[in-house]
């Protein structure tokens, strides 16, 4: 009696070793491309974040004939700003510390007034995280905060002026912050591009 022995198929070991070579491959193009369309669609959360906060502080001005550092009580506060929410902002908007300006309607307030009495009163907020300025939840390079408001360097203000930041750190291969202005005329300017 004659035994049938069935033909086996299969991959050989050099067949799949050229698989996992081509796969690699692949890989090493398509993730550091992956990383940056990330980094991109990340800086889309700045942009959005500073027209919000231009449109409040054009809103307060038309009313109080100036602006202000406050942006929590003008109705600026961004989606998930409490770091203990869970949301995964990238970036700290808002103003840094700036204790020198002066706004009001007649120039004479600090710039922390969001009511103002005529001629010398009026009421403020603290110069505090989640008044002026609100950090960001995540650091995607560092997996840590982005840190307070003071991190915004570029923030300027005054009765007649202002320009907020965006501030935050998009990459994963780099430490270097991502910077985004606005200024009261709407002008959009990335004065750190971190990509």
């Amino acid at each position: 009696m004659k035994k049938l022995f069935k033909k086996q198929e299969g991959f050989t070991l050099v067949e799949l070793m050229v698989v996992v070579a081509i796969i690699g491959i692949l890989a090493a193009v398509a993730i550091p491309n992956y990383q940056k369309y990330q980094a991109r669609a990340r800086q889309s959360e700045a942009k959005v974040a500073l027209a919000a906060a231009f449109t409040a502080e054009k809103s307060f001005a038309s009313e109080q004939s100036s602006y202000t550092l406050c942006l929590a009580n003008i109705g600026y506060r961004p989606d998930g700003y409490l770091q203990t929410s869970g949301s995964k902002r990238y970036y700290a908007v808002g103003f840094s510390a700036l204790g020198t300006a002066t706004c009001g309607p007649n120039g004479g307030h600090n710039c922390l007034y969001y009511q103002y009495t005529l001629p010398t009163g009026g009421i403020s907020c603290t110069a505090a995280d989640d008044n002026i300025g609100f950090s960001g939840s995540v650091m995607s390079f560092t997996a840590a905060g982005t840190g307070a408001y003071t991190s915004l360097t570029n923030s300027v203000i005054n009765k007649n002026n202002f320009t907020i930041e965006a501030a935050g750190n998009v990459s994963t291969t780099t430490a270097t912050f991502d910077r985004w202005t606005m200024d009261d005329n709407k002008l959009l300017v990335n004065s750190t591009n971190a990509l």
